[in-house]
Order: C-alpha cells, then sequence, then structure tokens
C-alpha cells in the first residue's frame, strides 16, 4: 500500500512550522468564511427574494464545491498543493467582493457559485498534512486542521453580527462583513505565499512522466464506498444543521441567544476533541473504530434531539453531534490517504470533498419538506435510523480496507 509506509522527510522543527502555518491559513480562511454565514439569508429581505429563491441561490455553493473539489484535488496531486491553496483563497477573495457589491439576485448567484467552485483549499490542506505527516501522526494532523476548521465557523458568526451592527436585516450593514472576509482570504493567501513552502511529495509526484496512477472513476471499491458513506452520514448532518435555529423556535421556543450558544458550544467542543483527542484515540484504538464511534454519535445525537424536552437535553444531544463531527470524517480522510497512492491523494480527498457537498446540497434541498410534511423531529429521528444502514456500509469500507492492506 503505497500510502502507509513512507514518513515526513521534513526535521521536527520544519514539520511543527508548516502545520502551524497550515493551522493558521484554514483558521483564518473559514473565519471569513463564518463572518457571513449567519447573514446570507438576510439577502433575502434586502433582496426582496422568496424563500425557495433564496436557498436555491444559497445552495450553489455546495452544488459548485461538487463540481469544483475534485478538479481541483486532480491538479493539486499534478502541480502541487501550493497552487491550488493561492487559487483558492484567491478565488474566495473576489467571491466576497463581489458579494460586498451584490444588490441584485445574480451578483449573489455567482459569488455563490465562485466561492464553492474554489473551495478545493480543504481537501489540499488535508492533503499537504497528510504529505508531511508519518502515519502515526497523520490523524493528529488532519484532526487539528479539522479544529482550525471548526474554530473559524465558531468565531466567524459572532464577528459577522458585530461587524454587521444593530438594526434589522433591511437596514444592517452588510458590506463591511463581506469586506472583512474578502481581507481575511487576502491574509491567508499572503501567508501561503510567504510561508507555506510547496510540500515535498506534491514536489515529488510532478517528476515522474506517464503517471499510471489510479484515478477515483477507476479506484478500488472501499474508495467508492468511502464516498457512499460521506454521502450518507454528512447528507443527515446538513439536514441538522440547516433547520437547527428553526426546531429550536418551533419546538422549543427558544430564541437567537440560546440557539447561538449551543452552535457556538458545539463548535468548541468539535475544535477540543479534534485538537486534544482524535489523535490520541486513533492511535489507541485505531481509525475504523473512531469511525464506527462518530457514526454511533450521530445517530445518538439526533435521536436524543428528538426526545429533547429542555435545554439541557439539548446541550447534552450537540455535544453527542460534536463528537460525531470530530471523529466521523478525520478518520475517514486519514484512512483514505494512507491507503491511496501519493499520486493519488489529493484528488481522492477532492472527490470525497465533493461527495460531502453534493450531500449538504441534498439534505438542504429535502429538510424542508420532510420537516413541513412529517413533523418537526422527523429528520432527526430519519437521521438516526439512517445511521443503521451506515454502519453497515463503514463495516463493507472496513473490510475493504483490510483486503487493501493485506495485499500490500
Amino acid at each position: 500500500m503505497t500510502g502507509t509506509t513512507q514518513h515526513s522527510a521534513l526535521p521536527r522543527s520544519e514539520f511543527r512550522r508548516r502545520t502551524a502555518v497550515l493551522f493558521g491559513v484554514v483558521f483564518v480562511d473559514l473565519l471569513g468564511l463564518g463572518i457571513l454565514m449567519p447573514l446570507l439569508p438576510y439577502y433575502g429581505v434586502r433582496l426582496g427574494l422568496a424563500a425557495e429563491t433564496l436557498t436555491l441561490v444559497i445552495s450553489l455553493h455546495a452544488l459548485f464545491q461538487f463540481i469544483g473539489a475534485p478538479i481541483l484535488g486532480r491538479l493539486s496531486d499534478r502541480y502541487g498543493r501550493r497552487p491550488v491553496l493561492l487559487f483558492s483563497m484567491a478565488g474566495h477573495a473576489l467571491a466576497y467582493l463581489v458579494l460586498a457589491m451584490a444588490d441584485t439576485v445574480w451578483l449573489l448567484a455567482v459569488s455563490r457559485m465562485l466561492s464553492g467552485f474554489t473551495s478545493g483549499n480543504l481537501s489540499a490542506a488535508y492533503a499537504y498534512g497528510s504529505d508531511i505527516s508519518a502515519p502515526a501522526e497523520r490523524t493528529a494532523t488532519l484532526a487539528r486542521i479539522s479544529a482550525a476548521f471548526a474554530l473559524g465557523l465558531t468565531f466567524g458568526p459572532l464577528l459577522g453580527a458585530v461587524l454587521a451592527g444593530p438594526g434589522d436585516p433591511a437596514t444592517a450593514n452588510f458590506m463591511a462583513p463581506a469586506l472583512a472576509a474578502t481581507t481575511l482570504s487576502i491574509v491567508s493567501f499572503a501567508s501561503i505565499l510567504l510561508f507555506l513552502p510547496e510540500s515535498p511529495r506534491a514536489v515529488s509526484n510532478k517528476k515522474p512522466h506517464g503517471d499510471t496512477a489510479e484515478t477515483p472513476f477507476t479506484a478500488p471499491p472501499f474508495v467508492r464506498l468511502a464516498m457512499a458513506l460521506a454521502l450518507l452520514v454528512i447528507g443527515f448532518a446538513a439536514m441538522r444543521e440547516m433547520l437547527f435555529a428553526l426546531w429550536m423556535h418551533d419546538k422549543h421556543g427558544f430564541g437567537t441567544a440560546a440557539t447561538g450558544s449551543v452552535i457556538a458550544i458545539h463548535g468548541l467542543l468539535v475544535a477540543v476533541v479534534q485538537w486534544f483527542g482524535t489523535g490520541r484515540l486513533s492511535s489507541r484504538f485505531g481509525e475504523g473504530r473512531l469511525l464506527m464511534v462518530g457514526i454511533a454519535a450521530y445517530s445518538l445525537s439526533w435521536l436524543g434531539l428528538a426526545l429533547s424536552s429542555s435545554f439541557l437535553a439539548v446541550l447534552i444531544a450537540m455535544a453527542f453531534s460534536a463528537l460525531g463531527t470530530a471523529l466521523f470524517a478525520t478518520s475517514l480522510q486519514s484512512m483514505l490517504t494512507m491507503a491511496v497512492g501519493d499520486s493519488m491523494r489529493g484528488s481522492v480527498l477532492g472527490t470525497l470533498q465533493s461527495s460531502s457537498a453534493l450531500a449538504r446540497f441534498l439534505g438542504a434541498a429535502v429538510c424542508g419538506t420532510l420537516y413541513g410534511q412529517l413533523g418537526n423531529d422527523a429528520p432527526f429521528l430519519i437521521g438516526a435510523l439512517a445511521m443503521i444502514p451506515a454502519l453497515l456500509l463503514c463495516q463493507q469500507f472496513l473490510k475493504r480496507i483490510a483486503v487493501r492492506e493485506a495485499q500490500a
């Protein structure tokens, strides 16, 4: 198995420096994305859009991420991680600048499509972290990059609320948050340009000619099983994310302060588990067990939300969600990077990100129907039950991984 026997060629101090830069780049970029997340729905009020039109426009980000992520992943394998990271940050800066000037639905749509298509930065960042990590450290490195992701999405919305200022959606300052997000993407671009050299393995991957490495479309079954698993699990996770604020209001009568505090606590818990726990747990129990625990934690979380009758019960359920979020994606990414060749790593991670984006798009598309037609708790109850076939699918994935290892 080509991805598991190599160790980072970097000195320990350089490995730590590059990991810190990568953490900072992802954090700053996601901070910019987080600034805009709570404000995007209010563009509908400003532009006079119907709810159906607005949700469709907002979901264009996920749809174009589905298209762009595998393309950028393959480009990162061929030309290196650094050019893709720079391209993604430049694309985000331009998308946020367009958003700052968006006074029509078409400019809003262009901004969402551009930000989605250039969102290959995460798969490139994960591939870079895998390139510079020894196999024993890979899960911990990917978990820390994911922690930067969680922290950016935790503190970004708080900063966005401050920049937007007081007032209703019709009078709030939308330009300041969008320009702040633009600035943060430029900061990330400059940090990569100045402080992050190319990944050693990505450089070596550019040298051979006539590379016959497999692609995600001709990949072994375990890769396709991983994509299907991500599609199923993250699709229901996206439903919870999309519906949570509305559900908190409709079921429990909680306002924005309570909802915001739960979301912030959830994000902090994800970051804490990923930074301090995921790497240690993977060393002790293995990524396969963590993957199963992550799926089970998601199921318990959604069941807990459906049965909740108090604020404390909601917090406990969301703590299980944080555990599932911290363990599932990182474990799946780590197992894939160790099971595929170096020349395919960015491509596979890009396709995994693409599957996740498609899952979020589909989850957002159907959750409103389930919520409105079957009841407030229906998406959570269905999601909890859907994790049973997800666990069976995970077992098949782990069996295929074991066969791959036996053939190495």
